[in-house]
């Protein structure tokens, strides 16, 4: 079980600039792999929208939650700039996505494995 959230196109249609919004779908439910929260600016969700493509960070404003379950491999990471993300901790490590899509050796392996205990995870009864 995990963050989940459904895009909602009417929503996303007042937030402005949204690269890559159009290959989401209207009321789809998305597993959320990562909150981002930039300091002055609207949280992102890391979001897989293609299965085996690249995950994408999206305007939360475009969502509503439809399952509020926090994974228990996440982890609070504060940056110095007063951002924080909730994500596994090799994700947080410095230079992770950069290295990710650069498709450095292991990171893939990485990223898989800790997206695969996001979604298996079970909520604690």
């Amino acid at each position: 079980m995990e963050v989940r959230v459904r895009f909602i196109a009417q929503q996303a249609a007042g937030i402005g600039n949204l690269q890559g919004i159009d290959a989401l779908r209207e009321g789809l439910d998305y597993a959320v792999l990562e909150v981002f929260a930039p300091h002055d600016k609207t949280t992102l969700f890391r979001i897989e929208f293609i299965e085996g493509e690249d995950p994408a960070l999206f305007d939360s404003s475009a969502f509503e939650v439809t399952s509020s379950f926090i994974p228990p491999s996440w982890r609070y990471f504060q940056l110095e700039s007063g951002s924080f993300s909730l994500c596994p901790e090799p994700w947080a490590q410095p230079g992770f996505w950069e290295a990710f899509y650069d498709r450095a050796p292991g990171a893939r392996d990485v990223y898989e494995s800790e997206k695969w205990k996001i979604l298996t995870s079970e909520q604690p009864r």
